[in-house]
């Protein structure tokens, strides 16, 4: 008997007990259970663009105004989240598109954003 044989024999005596002791065959795929879908937001700087690109932003915006234009006009699916609005909005100072203004509404001071021009 060649050293393979007795190796092929060990393991097959090997997976025999593991079967023995676990209770199954590890050989066998388990199934997965589906789980819930995470639900993702949608990617809101297509959206923002084509307001950018319709001149929105010629006059000083706050986040909560750019939220209600984009579900005036429909260009997103469900209302977009706060957070993600801002996100983009300062990745688009980042690029320079736009700019950041501190704007005093009653005793609040909130930030704008605008052009940059």
């Amino acid at each position: 008997m060649t050293q393979e044989e007795i190796n092929k024999q060990i393991f097959e005596k090997l997976e025999k007990i593991e079967i023995a002791i676990f209770g199954q065959d590890k050989t066998k795929k388990k199934t997965v259970k589906s789980s819930k879908k995470k639900s993702r937001s949608e990617d809101l700087t297509a959206p923002i663009q084509k307001l950018f690109d319709g001149g929105f932003f010629k006059e000083m915006k706050i986040d909560t105004e750019v939220i209600s234009e984009l579900q005036k006009r429909l260009l997103t699916k469900q209302k977009p989240l706060r957070s993600s609005v801002v996100n983009v909005l300062r990745g688009m100072t980042r690029k320079e598109l736009l700019e950041r203004v501190s704007t005093t509404r009653g005793k609040r001071i909130l930030i704008a954003y605008k052009n940059k021009s």
